[in-house]
This record gives structure tokens, C-alpha cells and sequence, in this order.
């Protein structure tokens, strides 16, 4: 068996570009060459320690594209060379959850790139990742790997969008413009919100709002409530989107949502929280929530083939896969100002 070079998660602030065994496809499978892995929040909450999706040794990944380089016995359909996403939620498909259409949340299901509790699957921060045939999207030859990488990010701005419903002619709040917030920007855009005003502390991520599809913004520093009071002329935003997950940020969506308004949580930075409940109730807010996806990942790459999101915006940088420690280091110390990093192989 010959070997593959990938980033080995192997505990807290501890990963490293290392030689592993290269994984042979089995029946049904097919073996990707990575050509573009995005890193993730998730991951990035995975290496800072503590985290039960992510339990070394581990590959993480799970936001990839690549080409096809072996395929197992049933998996003629494709060819080495052919250029591919990949679903990375694999569900069960006959559990309860998955029967009822909700197979983000299947009991029995891997992530590639993560650990479930059915077990750790290896994910595509290498050179090669294995991925069950089925799971695997062609890609137009117009689609780009780095743009078919984040088709999963969208995937999940794109399912939380559709939770939220018609949002023609509305006005939306984007609590947190991190890749998730951005995407949802533009699905909220998408969708035909009239106004869409994006919070965060981040100015340069302000910045890239705007060019997402942002009508307003607003610095997380300044007086956010007073600032959408006026920009709503005081009677609120019909939706807000919290990609961020934290207390302040969730309770200051009740405050500048509208009565009878929409608060819908994406966002996971804080497992537990305190919330303005009298408030939120009085105003008869409706909470939702969202996670994952079902079919959104090929409606996503839908949507990039055919021009209508443009996911390129958001990459600030590219690096080898073999700098992986170091980008990983800088993005844990909060020194690094990148949105959505890609990872190559060369």
C-alpha cells in the first residue's frame, strides 16, 4: 500500500502535515484527489480542543472538491480525472429522521472529515479522500475546485435561508459576517430581500458584505439597536440571521426584530445561553433554527454553475496543504484577518 501526505489532527493545537496510508476504494467507493479544501469553523473549533466531532487521529475536511483517481468495483460510472464535489453528510437513509426528510440530523450517519457517533471518518485535508459513489457530483468544467469547495458552506445559508420563508421585499439582519453570514447574504439576496443590513467587528468583513449584497452595515461596536431603529424607521427587521451564536448577538436580534418577526439561529459559538425571554415573547417572535443540509449542496452548486451566487468572493487566500500547521496556528490566535482559507495540494 503506498502512502499520501495529509494534516493529521492529533489533539489540541497539535496538526501535522505527515505520510499516512493512501486509502483504497471499496465496492462502491471512489478515491478523490483533493484539489481544494476549505478550512471550516467547525475545524478550526475542532483543533482548538474540546470538540466531539473532532477526535484524534483525525483528517479533518469536509468542504472539498478534486478528480476522481481510482474507483472500486460498482463505480465504473465514473472515470479517473473526472472533476467532482462531494456530498459529505452520509446519512443512513432508513432511520426514522432520514424517513421523515431530515437527514442532517440521521443518528447513524458519518461527515466526512469529522467523528459521529457512528465513528470518525477520514476527510479530505490530504492528498486523497475516500467517498462513497453516490455521493458524488460532477462539476460543470466552467465550476472552479475552489468554487465547488464551498458549495458546502452554501449548502448551509442555503437550507437556513429557505427555513426562514418568503423573503421578497423584506428586511433581514445578518448578525456575524463570517463565511457562513456571507453566504447567507447572498442567499438572502437570492431570495429577493429588499434590504439586508450585516453586523459585525470586523470592518474588512463589512466590507465584503457590501460586495455579498449588504444594503447597509453596521460595526458591532457602535449602537447597532439605535442604528436599525432608524434605518427600519423604528418598527424592525422582519428576520434576523444569526450566524454568530452568541448571547449578545441573539439577544440584540430580539430587540431590532420586528413584532412577530422571525430570529433564526445558525450559529453554535456558545452551547448555552441566557436570553431575553419576557421580551422575545411579548413580541410573539417566532425562533427557528437550522442546521446542516438535506439537498441543498446540489441546489448550491446549481446556483455556482449557473452564475447566481458567486462564492469566489469570500476566498482571501490560498496555501499549500503542507502550511497547514502554520494556518491553522494563525487563524486559532486571531492574528489572521482571512474569511475563507483554501488549502491545495501541489
Amino acid at each position: 500500500m503506498s502512502d499520501m501526505k495529509a494534516l493529521v489532527f492529533h489533539g489540541p493545537q497539535d496538526l501535522r502535515f505527515e505520510s499516512v496510508p493512501r486509502p483504497v476504494p471499496d465496492r462502491n467507493e471512489v478515491l478523490v484527489r483533493v484539489k481544494a479544501v476549505s478550512i471550516c469553523g467547525s475545524d478550526l473549533s475542532g483543533y482548538r480542543g474540546g470538540n466531539p466531532m473532532r477526535v484524534p487521529p483525525l483528517i479533518m475536511g469536509h468542504e472539498f472538491s478534486g478528480e476522481i483517481a481510482e474507483c472500486g468495483e460498482g463505480a465504473d460510472k465514473f472515470k479517473p480525472k473526472d472533476r467532482v464535489g462531494v456530498i459529505t453528510n452520509l446519512y443512513c437513509g432508513t432511520c426514522p429522521n432520514c424517513r421523515q426528510g431530515l437527514q442532517n440530523v440521521c443518528e447513524n450517519r458519518f461527515i466526512i472529515g469529522t467523528t459521529m457517533k457512528a465513528g470518525s471518518y477520514n476527510g479530505a485535508m490530504a492528498e486523497y479522500v475516500l467517498a462513497p459513489a453516490e455521493k458524488i457530483v460532477p462539476l460543470p468544467d466552467h465550476v472552479s475546485f475552489n468554487e465547488a469547495a464551498l458549495a458546502e458552506p452554501l449548502s448551509i445559508a442555503l437550507r437556513a435561508t429557505k427555513h426562514a420563508g418568503n423573503m421578497k421585499g423584506k428586511s433581514v439582519g445578518v448578525f456575524g459576517a463570517g463565511p457562513i453570514g456571507q453566504l447567507a447574504i447572498a442567499c438572502m439576496k437570492h431570495a429577493g430581500a429588499e434590504r439586508i443590513v450585516a453586523v459585525d467587528l470586523v470592518d474588512k468583513r463589512l466590507q465584503m458584505a457590501k460586495s455579498m449584497g449588504a444594503s447597509h452595515t453596521i460595526n458591532a461596536g457602535n449602537d447597532v439597536i439605535s442604528e436599525i431603529e432608524k434605518l427600519t424607521e423604528g418598527i424592525g427587521l422582519d428576520c434576523v440571521f444569526d450566524a454568530a451564536g452568541v448571547e449578545a448577538t441573539i439577544n440584540t436580534g430580539i430587540e431590532v426584530v420586528r413584532n412577530g418577526g422571525t430570529v433564526l439561529l445558525v450559529g453554535m459559538a456558545s452551547p448555552k445561553i441566557n436570553i431575553e425571554l419576557k421580551h422575545a415573547i411579548a413580541k410573539e417572535i417566532k425562533f427557528l433554527t437550522s442546521y446542516m443540509y438535506t439537498s441543498e449542496m446540489k441546489e448550491g452548486l446549481d446556483l455556482i454553475a449557473e452564475g447566481k451566487i458567486d462564492v469566489k468572493k469570500i476566498i482571501t487566500a490560498e496555501y499549500p496543504l503542507s502550511e497547514g500547521p502554520r494556518i491553522f496556528s494563525e487563524l486559532f490566535s486571531g492574528d489572521s484577518r482571512d474569511i475563507k482559507v483554501i488549502l491545495k495540494n501541489s
